[in-house]
């Protein structure tokens, strides 16, 4: 029998809350992969990973660093013969909401330590570009002699630059620097967050231009890249060959979640057929649920003493995800949509269970399973639901046809019990 893993080992056998960083841990995407690969090879090509929420863009992203850095163990899992290692030097940054423009994207990847900040001061050239702009960011900047140079003082002796050309100055700065062989890779995660990103395709289309050793990997949520960039007339050009569109999963790359989180505890621990299946159903292609659901599935096994998972075992599971509120968002716009309304919840979950196997909803099947639940007249809730008093969660395509803008919580909706019992 195997050996009793530590509880910290059980408990960091899935990964809900953050990204997947090791390749022995990522599950499935071969073709992704592959096109990610050949886009940081190509000239002149960009990276777009786009899709929906929970589908495992940001895990991409992760592998897409550890390529483009030397480590080829993804590739060699996937089955792709490489026969050189990629001398990118990465730069990762998640973008939030207090990001409202490209502009003020590029001053954070210019100042944040984490990013081109002590890069920059390392490289005269880079540095001196620096502290043309360094004014408007109201930080102040430690001059050569130690001192810190106040506003006033830099700006009488130095010119006013926009800080797209300060942007273009300090990288390449960095790149003539030959640090690294392939040049520089910028990683933006949450790409979708900023809000208004006109400019953007025509900053990245001149940076291309002028310094060709520079790449973008954006991320976010979106259904194709001109959605993404809010740009239609340079975006399919920028990111030709590059725009990585993340389908969810099949069950197969579900289970390879599942089962390389049991390897992970040396399989102490196992999730029978039936809870697998169960697992994988009710996840619906987005590896967020497996392993939302997997990891508190195991602790409880561990609390429990059990060495098997059974699908009995989920539905608790299940039960105490959603009375612990353990993703407070999804919880969140759930219980909004719902508030008081047990007919509501019925219709809400009418809705998520017609469209869990289709792109759009048609409302008389989904009627019809509520009116069977006991709700007399489902359409009035319907008009709920789009109005942003109950999160809008659902938009109108067309007469008698509907869609939930996330998928994700389509599948959070099918996954979670019921607030209301249900009538007899």
């Amino acid at each position: 029998m195997a050996s009793k893993p530590t509880i910290t080992q059980v408990e960091n056998a899935f990964f809900p809350a953050k990204e997947i960083t090791d390749a022995d841990r990522f599950a499935g995407r071969t073709r992704p992969v592959e096109d990610c690969y050949y886009a940081l090879i190509s000239e002149g090509t960009n990276i777009a990973i786009i899709g929906n929420r929970g589908i495992g863009k940001s895990s991409l992203s992760r592998q897409v660093i550890n390529i483009s850095t030397g480590n080829n163990e993804l590739l060699a899992k996937v089955g792709l013969d490489v026969d050189e290692k990629l001398d990118f030097l990465p730069i990762y940054f998640a973008c939030g909401k207090s990001i409202s423009t490209h502009q003020e994207l590029l001053e954070k990847l210019l100042t944040n330590k984490d990013c081109l900040s002590d890069w920059s001061y390392d490289i005269p050239k880079a540095r001196k570009s620096l502290e043309k702009y360094q004014p408007k960011f109201n930080i102040g900047i430690t001059s050569l002699g130690g001192e810190k140079a106040t506003e006033t003082a830099v700006k009488t002796s130095q010119p006013d630059h926009d800080v797209e050309t300060v942007f273009t100055n300090v990288v390449s700065a960095i790149i003539e620097q030959k640090m690294a062989k392939n040049g520089l890779l910028f990683v933006i995660d949450e790409f979708d967050q900023i809000q208004n990103k006109t400019g953007f395709a025509s900053f990245l289309k001149a940076l291309a231009t002028n310094v060709p050793g520079v790449k973008f990997c954006i991320v976010g949520v979106a259904h194709d890249i001109q959605e993404l960039m809010k740009e239609h007339a340079s975006s399919d050009r920028l990111f030709a060959g590059g725009i990585i569109h993340l389908p969810a999963m099949d069950n197969d790359e579900l289970k390879e979640i599942i089962r390389g989180a049991e390897a992970s505890i040396n399989d102490f621990i196992r999730f029978d057929d039936n809870a697998t299946n169960k697992v994988i159903n009710l996840a619906q292609g987005h590896p967020y649920m497996v392993h939302l659901i997997g990891k508190y599935a195991l602790r409880m096994a561990y609390r429990n003493g059990d060495t098997y998972i059974s699908a009995t075992d989920i539905e608790h599971t299940l039960a105490e995800i959603a009375e612990s509120g353990t993703d407070p968002v999804l919880e969140g716009r759930y219980k909004k949509a719902v508030a008081s309304s047990r007919q509501r919840e019925v219709v809400l979950k009418a809705l998520a269970e017609v469209q869990a196997g289709e792109l759009e909803i048609h409302t008389a099947e989904a009627y019809k399973k509520a009116i069977d639940n006991g709700v007399d007249n489902p359409s009035q809730f319907v008009g709920h639901l789009v109005t942003d008093d109950y999160g809008a969660e659902i938009v109108k395509i067309r007469e008698r046809y509907y869609r939930f803008k996330d998928s994700l919580f389509v599948a959070y909706l099918n996954a979670r019990p019921s607030i209301f019992k249900e009538t007899s």
